[in-house]
């Protein structure tokens, strides 16, 4: 029998179903999935479906506990606690019951699988070296043990000695003396340093465990995520732009327009009113609406809610800066506006997001000798201007200062947001959100008309290992904005 042993989908339809065409090519004949199905992507009631048709059995993962109930979102990250939320209103009642059934270790002939450790299995612990598999070993005697949760392929091994060890996923032959902890990877939400999607194939028959690694579509991954409203995190921007391909040309739609007849018909054109009192009625819930989103839009503002934009110029995540060394002290961590928009439309050193390109200008204007971001608005759409991720290995910086200035047409209407993102580096090399840092632009003191200013420190955490700076604005009118200006504070304990 060839088993197909795969995990932490993570409701990634596209790369689950690039794994689904592997396996029948590798003439698998059973696929045993160790958990995670829901969590992190945007496909997950496509996902869920798809492995309850394909999968001869499957583990619950922590991510799955999560969803159904099972297991509090609470120890999660702010990203993956809201996926748990957004997958939980996505599922059906019968998914969820389905889900809430699913069983933490699988006894099968000759082996075992769970999804985290053996000792524990409902405490979804990780098993990543040596010693964190030491307590599986102990809790189960089978010589052959399947794992996931790390999204990280790996063997560990312990033979005679008694000494265990960790190994590269590479393919091997069961040995006699020797017992093996597998662990496949993960299909839809990779964390190895080569970012594929990854599984393997155990054949109970040539005792052989083979470790499959497969291209994962990181552009198109991705574009779902901002679709479905998800922060992007840094690893996986890093991923996209590290293995996107350039637009050689602009974007042209190719399809075929519909043909008269193909239009509806015999369809009302237009309506009139004729009642004033309907009329009055509309424009009274029109104020009505305006009333509620106008304190939720500065609500969201003030939190520093970011929403993905519909065109991101350029697509990918831009090259992270580093604070370190900090000479001067007082240099600027950001990028220097450039004199002028590239060829492509980009700002150098920048990445920008539109909503709507037919309403929405970029330019880059001198003003007063100096440059300036120049962004015009026909109606009221969002706008949002971010630096690089800046790295703070080595820099020790406790807090920064962040400064700018802006000028507003005549007929702007909106507000202007400055955010600091803070993050903190985990183990795996991947980055968790800690913070947003938002304050309105809006100081007047010293300035001439229609020009408004910030200067606010912003204390950060000790752990904080990285930081981006953000403008968020939604307006109507033209805006410009000067450069801006991040500088370090260093802490001065310990001087005289």
């Amino acid at each position: 029998m060839r088993y197909a042993i795969v995990s932490d989908i993570h409701a990634n339809l596209g790369a689950w179903k690039t794994a689904l065409a592997d396996i029948a090519d590798m003439k698998a004949d059973r696929i045993i999935c160790l958990g995670d199905i829901m969590g992190y992507g945007a496909e997950p009631v496509e996902v869920l479906e798809s492995v309850y048709r394909k999968a001869y059995a499957v583990l619950m993962g922590n991510h799955d506990a999560a969803v159904c109930g099972k297991m509090s979102a609470d120890v999660f990250t702010p990203r993956a606690a809201q996926a748990v939320t957004r997958h939980r209103e996505q599922v059906s009642a019968a998914g969820l019951r389905w889900l809430s059934r699913l069983p933490l270790v699988l006894d099968a002939r000759g082996f075992r699988c769970a999804h985290g450790d053996f000792s524990a299995p409902a405490a979804f612990d990780y098993v990543l070296d040596a010693e964190t598999a030491l307590p599986s070993w102990r809790s189960a005697a089978e010589q052959l043990l399947f794992v996931g949760h790390t999204h990280c392929p790996c063997i560990h091994v312990i033979g005679k000695s008694g000494t265990p060890h960790t190994l590269p996923a590479d393919d091997f032959v069961l040995e006699d003396g020797k017992r093996y902890i597998v662990n496949p990877g993960s299909v839809g939400y990779p964390r190895s340093k080569e970012g594929r999607s990854t599984y393997c194939i155990y054949d109970d028959h040539a005792r052989t465990v083979v470790f499959r690694s497969l291209p994962f579509d990181h552009e198109s991954y991705v574009a779902s995520l901002r679709k479905a409203g998800f922060e992007v995190e840094p690893w996986l921007a890093r991923q996209e732009a590290a293995q996107s391909i350039p637009e050689l040309r602009e974007r042209l739609s190719f399809a075929k327009p519909l043909d008269r007849h193909q239009y509806a018909r015999r369809v009302r054109p237009t309506a009139r009113t004729s009642s004033p009192r309907f009329l009055w009625t509309l424009i009274a819930l029109g104020l009505l609406g305006l009333a509620i989103q106008i304190p939720l839009a500065v609500y969201h503002r003030q939190m520093g809610q970011h929403q993905p934009s519909a065109v991101l110029v350029p697509s990918h995540d831009l090259q992270p800066l580093n604070a370190y060394p900090l000479s001067p002290p007082d240099r600027n961590l950001l990028p220097e506006l450039p004199s002028a928009l590239g060829p492509d439309g980009r700002i150098a050193g920048w990445r920008y997001g539109l909503n709507d390109r037919q309403r929405q200008q970029v330019a880059v204007v001198q003003r007063e000798g100096a440059v300036a971001l120049c962004v015009t608005h026909g109606a009221a759409t969002r706008f949002s201007l971010e630096s690089p991720l800046i790295t703070l290995t080595g820099a020790q910086v406790p807090s920064a200062r962040m400064r700018g200035r802006v000028r507003r047409g005549e007929d702007f209407d909106g507000a202007v947001v400055f955010q600091i993102v803070t993050y903190v580096e985990k183990d795996d090399g991947t980055l968790e959100q800690v913070a947003v840092n938002g304050f309105e632009v809006r100081d007047t003191r010293g300035e001439a008309k229609d020009t408004f200013s910030l200067n606010r420190k912003v204390e950060f955490p000790k752990r904080v290992t990285h930081l981006r700076f953000r403008i968020e604005t939604t307006f109507k009118g033209i805006l410009m904005i000067e450069q801006p200006v991040l500088t370090a504070e260093q802490t001065t304990k310990g001087k005289k």
